[in-house]
């Protein structure tokens, strides 16, 4: 699925701008996680046949992948690459106030807000659609289609005549229009296109974002372009090479860039776009610097998407500092399955109430040893299927694969249990389980200590932790409204400054400066002196949460049993990142020699290799491996063809979908204005 998603979005894109080299590296580089060797292969299979397709259909009548083709003249000048960094400058804050401004207008709106319960989704795209027609109307520029004013916008009056579309009042002649007329007129489109996409994107139609971006952008850069051709005629300096066409395409690329914060993607997306490749390098400056100043305010608007419908999506680790391990964050509060003990009717009733999508596996309320994980979804189905052929809910069920003893008349499920779930130790660095969550694909990890399972990590939970500031240093984007923001913790100490006590200072100090360590000589279960115990805050995290008291006993616990499992010595040391640990939780002077040898492992042999693999992909792999061997040569072939058939399928139907959308909408702007072709499809 997730390859089909990507190889989708890579058609899409190149059928939207012509630009199938750009849809490839816009899946890559904004819609896909992962992104392998064969996932890009065959998206940019599907942008090709896209693009084929495309021109197979010849939708714009030129015989050409191009929408916006234009003729540039003259390269630009060193000095006029000033100009270009402001564009990208204002394309970032103009993306950042749009961010800003649409995602609050998405939450006020979101399901279950009392504007949703009012107003259903239909009634505000009707809404949407007559406000956009009365306010565009009055323009020139605003009340035809966006790509025709686009068009001119992007082109010099230096074109021939021949080549030349409606300039729309751009142009006199082979001179272009100067004047602050103008310039209101184009700031005034730009300015009501920019309000139409705020309230536009997000809605229940998925429109309203790439090209009202563009459209802003070229808006604004055609009206810099004019400033910077006057402005060089009053300083005397070579006016007729400044084209506001020019500023044009470079500041639809600024805007656009502000709002998604794409960056190579968008570059060869208006190269091939407007088939400027004088360009490349003022794209990338405009692209590059509306980027970082929009990072400055506020993410991109997909992230502040994801964050808002609260997907649990995880990026690249490049700006997190992770100071903690799997055992600071997991949730010990955990609801088990047992090997056996059950009845039908309960097992059937707790799968049925119960919102988790699977549970632990473990051998016994007493012991906790995990046998593996048991998905939801699974069990119930399976389970009312046996309902509906008469099993009675009094009757037992156990899962005999990992029972010492069975029990006569009991339904086994042993089939049901995924052995290969994911198992870490409590120690793992929380770097690793980002790793794990993002390039493998998983939403569980088990946190078990020698087969004991202590612990459980799911994907958003740790997101949850990661946005909240309880790990890293990564908040809440500022965008998001009434989410963001924490106080400052207090400092660790400030209580025993205010009462003045010396001695509680000192121990203060020591516990920060010790951080997660054991109970230290002189502090007997943390109340100093034999007085009221002392409660610090713990430094780094954000206030309003406190890891559990049970936490530090657990890690306690998991020392012991880490002591007693390999000796026989009741007290033996055990050296932690901290410091040096006794059993009894004594630091001693010394460290003590292990007593006696190691206690044998062999009894959690029976656990089989970490894998994150699936049931299903392994049946797929063993049913593709018999296929290869014992196949005919056309269930061989058939093997080979399916998967570039799908993505050819892509996009031959993206492509055909978007040349009939475009065809209808030329003939209807067409029949509007008078123009009624004999052959709609001329």
């Amino acid at each position: 699925r997730r390859e089909l998603i990507s190889t989708a979005a890579a058609a899409g894109v190149a059928v939207a701008f012509g630009a199938p080299v750009g849809g490839v590296l816009f899946s890559y580089e904004e819609v896909s996680t992962m992104f392998p060797q064969k996932t890009m292969v065959r998206a940019f299979f599907a942008s090709v046949v896209a693009a084929l397709t495309l021109l197979w259909y010849n939708t714009s009548g030129t015989g050409r992948l191009t929408m916006f083709e234009a003729y540039t003249p003259d390269m630009p000048s060193i000095a006029e690459y000033p100009w270009f960094v402001a564009l990208g400058a204002i394309g970032g804050m103009l993306g950042a106030l749009f961010v800003r401004w649409n995602i609050a207008i998405q939450a006020a709106r979101r399901d279950g807000t009392a504007f949703r319960k009012r107003v259903p989704i239909v009634a505000e795209v009707v809404a949407i659609a007559m406000i956009t027609a009365i306010t565009s109307f009055p323009s020139r520029y605003t009340r035809v289609l966006s790509s025709t004013t686009i068009r001119a916008l992007f082109h010099s009056c230096e074109d021939d005549m021949t080549l030349r579309p409606d300039m729309m009042g751009l142009c006199a002649g082979d001179e272009p229009v100067l004047g602050t007329e103008l310039i209101s007129l184009l700031m005034a489109a730009a300015l009501v296109r920019f309000l139409q996409m705020t309230i536009t994107f997000g809605t229940g139609v998925p429109c309203g974002l790439f090209v009202p971006s563009l459209y802003t952008g070229a808006c604004i850069g055609r009206c810099l372009g004019i400033f910077v051709r006057t402005f060089s005629g009053y300083l005397g300096l070579p006016a007729s090479t400044v084209h506001p066409g020019v500023y044009a395409m470079v500041g639809a690329a600024a805007v656009l860039g502000g709002v998604c914060r794409v960056t190579i993607s968008l570059v060869v997306i208006m190269y091939e776009l407007t088939s400027a490749l004088q360009l490349i390098v003022p794209f990338m400056l405009a692209v590059l610097t509306a980027k970082w100043v929009g990072d400055s305010f506020t993410h991109g608007i997909y992230d502040c998407c994801i964050r808002l419908r609260g997907y649990p999506y995880l990026h690249e680790p490049d700006d997190f500092t992770f100071g903690t391990r799997a055992c600071d964050i997991m949730d010990e509060d955990l609801e088990f399955i047992y090997v056996k003990g059950a009845t039908f009717g309960e097992l059937l009733a707790k799968v049925r109430d119960t919102q988790f999508g699977g549970f632990p596996l473990v051998n016994s309320q007493q012991d906790k040893s995990l046998v593996g994980y048991v998905h939801t979804l699974q069990v119930r189905e399976h389970l009312e299927k046996l309902v509906s052929v008469g099993i009675r809910e009094d009757m037992r069920v156990h899962f005999a694969k990992y029972s010492q003893s069975t029990e006569a008349g009991a339904v086994d499920l042993s089939l049901l249990v995924d052995e290969t779930v994911l198992r870490i130790v409590p120690e793992t660095p929380l770097a690793q389980v980002h790793n794990i969550f993002r390039q493998m694909g998983i939403k569980v990890v088990l946190v078990a200590r020698f087969a004991e399972l202590v612990g459980m990590i799911t994907k958003k939970s740790f997101v949850h932790h990661l946005e909240s500031g309880h790990i890293g240093h990564i908040t809440e984007d500022p965008a998001v409204e009434g989410r963001g923001g924490h106080e400052e913790p207090q400092a660790l100490g400030e209580k025993e400054a205010e009462e003045g006590d010396k001695s509680k200072r000192r121990l203060g100090r020591r516990r920060k400066s010790d951080g997660d360590a054991p109970n230290v000589p002189g502090d007997a279960g943390g109340d100093p002196a034999g007085g009221e115990q002392l409660r610090l805050p713990l430094a780094g995290l954000a206030p309003g949460w406190q890891r559990k008291d049970s936490r530090r006993t657990s890690l306690q616990t998991m020392r012991e049993k880490f002591v007693q499992a390999f000796s026989k010595s009741p007290v033996t040391t055990l050296r932690t990142p901290n410091s040096l640990v006794s059993a009894d939780g004594v630091s001693p002077q010394t460290p003590a020699k292990p007593k006696g040898g190691k206690k044998s492992l062999q009894k959690w042999g029976a656990f089989s290799t970490v894998s994150w693999r699936h049931d299903d992909l392994r049946d797929f792999h063993q049913h593709t491996s018999c296929v290869l061997a014992r196949g005919s040569r056309v269930e061989r072939a058939m093997l080979a063809i399916i998967p570039w058939l799908i993505p050819a399928l892509v996009g031959m139907l993206t492509a055909t979908s978007g040349s009939l959308v475009e065809v209808a909408s030329e003939w209807l702007s067409g029949l509007r204005f008078g123009r009624c072709a004999t052959n709609w499809m001329a």
